[in-house]
């Protein structure tokens, strides 16, 4: 049904979480989590819809070695992934590597920071350039990969103890891009 409904309305990609059941996953679970990935993305296929697995805190694709299970068990021409930096580097990952290993599969980006915090998880997403994400090397290989997808830029929520509306924090996040990396926008 989102398939049909993103065929419609005109869209060209159906972004899929995984699983946040709070437990210890194990190997038959990330091999079932790719083959319901892949059932989805021939489904969604039928629609001329491209399906991409995207990796998350607090789900069953939340550390790079449970994406890399995951997408190793999904098939690669139904399944591509949706690379969250910010969750990526959270879970243990560098954001770069993850570009130059799935250059082949990934689909499109959320750019999104993320620093240490006084939270419940220990983490905050913040405005690009204000974390600990390295974009620098996110775009050069970007760049060395001849990425030609989308990169949406993204921040999850308001920042705790600091005073910006939505707009300032887009605002911030589009002067670095353009002024510190040099990215058109």
């Amino acid at each position: 049904a989102h398939a049909r409904y993103l065929h419609q309305a005109g869209g060209k990609y159906l972004r899929v979480i995984g699983t946040f059941a709070q437990k210890t996953y194990t190997a038959s679970d990330y091999k079932r989590e790719g083959l319901l990935l892949t059932e989805i993305g021939k489904r969604a296929a039928d629609y001329g819809i491209q399906t991409g697995f995207h990796n998350h805190m607090g789900s069953i694709g939340q550390t790079p070695e449970q994406v890399d299970a995951i997408l190793d068990a999904a098939d690669p021409r139904y399944v591509k992934l949706e690379l969250d930096t910010g969750h990526y580097l959270q879970g243990g990952g560098d954001p770069a590597e993850a570009i130059q290993k799935y250059h082949d599969r990934l689909l499109f980006l959320h750019l999104k920071d993320v620093e240490p915090a006084a939270t419940k998880s220990g983490y905050q997403f913040v405005e690009l350039g204000q974390g600990r994400v390295n974009f620098v090397a996110i775009f050069d290989a970007l760049r060395s990969t001849n990425f030609r997808g989308w990169a949406v830029v993204e921040l999850d929520g308001e920042r705790t103890g600091v005073n910006r509306t939505p707009k300032q924090s887009a605002e911030l996040s589009k002067d670095y891009l353009i002024h510190k990396l040099g990215v058109h926008v």
